[in-house]
């Protein structure tokens, strides 16, 4: 994916004001639905650092370090690593977070550095051949790869090339890869009044109701 200088920056930041009151609101309610996300990436965390793959606002990065992990956050955007100091600086300041500029491509660390790397709506933005090299990176520095991607429930495209596959899709993906899925799981992106008026304005969407998937990956 080309890094268009601060694309993502622009696109949170309509994103957080369009659909929430502030940011404090955006992170909380994130934090709460991302639940199902964090507890897999907290249960496989251990005495050694976890690192976010495409770290955005922080939010999760951050949220983790406030649990008392060792927590790095990697973007390819300066702007959005200044807003996860900025937030690390304020919620876990005892615990601060290090961020690095850089891609999935090749993570500047050495293997086993980390024992979790974990993404969301990292990895449907790139091709086949692309997910396959960035998770066998991933599980080159750390002990567990965990990553969420969303399903065909999305609509509406954030960045412009994302790909909603499905979850077999993903799978055929991963076995090209030196990984071995462990665990399987989804999860929302919206509270269920927003989903509820999703329903409603498109009765379809009662059939799809998985937003994200997720996958615990181990090496083969």
């Amino acid at each position: 994916m080309a890094n268009k200088k601060n694309k993502w920056n622009s696109l949170y930041k309509e994103y957080i004001d369009n659909e929430f009151d502030n940011f404090e609101d955006y992170f909380n309610i994130k934090m709460k639905l991302k639940q199902p996300f964090l507890k897999q990436v907290i249960k496989y965390s251990n005495n050694k650092p976890i690192l976010e793959c495409g770290c955005g606002t922080g939010k999760a990065t951050v949220y983790l370090a406030t649990k008392g992990i060792k927590s790095y956050g990697m973007d390819l955007e300066n702007e959005m690593l200044k807003q996860t100091m900025s937030l690390s600086k304020k919620m876990c300041p005892k615990n601060p977070v290090k961020t690095i500029l850089g891609n999935i491509k090749s993570i500047p660390f050495k293997d086993k550095f980390f024992s979790v790397t974990h993404s969301s709506g990292v990895l449907e933005h790139y091709s086949d051949s692309e997910i396959v090299e960035f998770i066998n990176e991933q599980l080159r520095v750390s002990d567990v790869c965990i990553f969420s991607v969303p399903t065909k429930y999305f609509e509406k495209k954030m960045y412009g090339n994302e790909r909603f596959m499905s979850r077999g899709e993903w799978i055929s993906i991963i076995n090209k890869s030196n990984a071995k899925i462990i665990k399987k799981f989804g999860y929302h992106y919206k509270t269920f009044g927003n989903r509820f008026k999703d329903m409603l304005k498109k009765p379809k969407n009662i059939f799809k109701p998985i937003a994200l998937y997720g996958f615990v990956l181990i090496d083969k």
